[in-house]
């Protein structure tokens, strides 16, 4: 959970099922490969992770709200990575995205793109992965309550 206010403690949280969140990760991960002019590949298969959210002060509430990790991968030779994760940055940024960190190195060559989007509270990265040849593109949700869950009070 981000940090907020003290006073904010209890704010209502957004609100999505996880069937939807992953319907919006698949496709914020697509349109990350389709900016990089590359497809998405299934070896290896996606990966999602649902966990509980976790509170600043490590409480865990048990009203089913949840937050989503999704990563897809892109077989792309690696001479390619930089310039394709140039293009991801350029079209995150038009779409409000902050650029939290990114780093090329040529030698090898490798590159590693975090963002996060400040109205919607998702994270992103786009880097290369071993083995070589791959790229990664991966969200992370906020903590959303399911839809019709009663919001657990702290």
């Amino acid at each position: 959970m981000s940090q907020q206010p003290d006073d904010d403690l209890n704010k209502p949280l957004p609100r999505k099922s996880r069937a939807d969140a992953l319907a919006w990760a698949k496709q914020y991960t697509a349109a990350m490969a389709h900016y990089a002019e590359t497809k998405i590949s299934n070896d290896p298969a996606p990966r999602e992770s649902f966990e509980e959210c976790i509170g600043r002060n490590d409480e865990v509430a048990d009203d089913g709200r949840f937050t989503l990790t999704y990563a897809v991968y892109a077989h792309l030779p690696q001479k390619d990575h930089i310039e394709a994760v140039r293009k991801v940055r350029t079209a995150l940024k038009q779409h409000g995205v902050e650029i939290t960190s990114y780093e090329e190195r040529p030698a090898r060559p490798e590159v590693l793109l975090h963002g996060f989007h400040n109205k919607e509270h998702f994270s992103l990265i786009a880097d290369s992965v071993k083995p070589p040849n791959l790229l990664r593109f991966s969200v992370s949700t906020p903590c959303f309550l399911p839809p019709g869950a009663k919001q657990q009070k702290f």
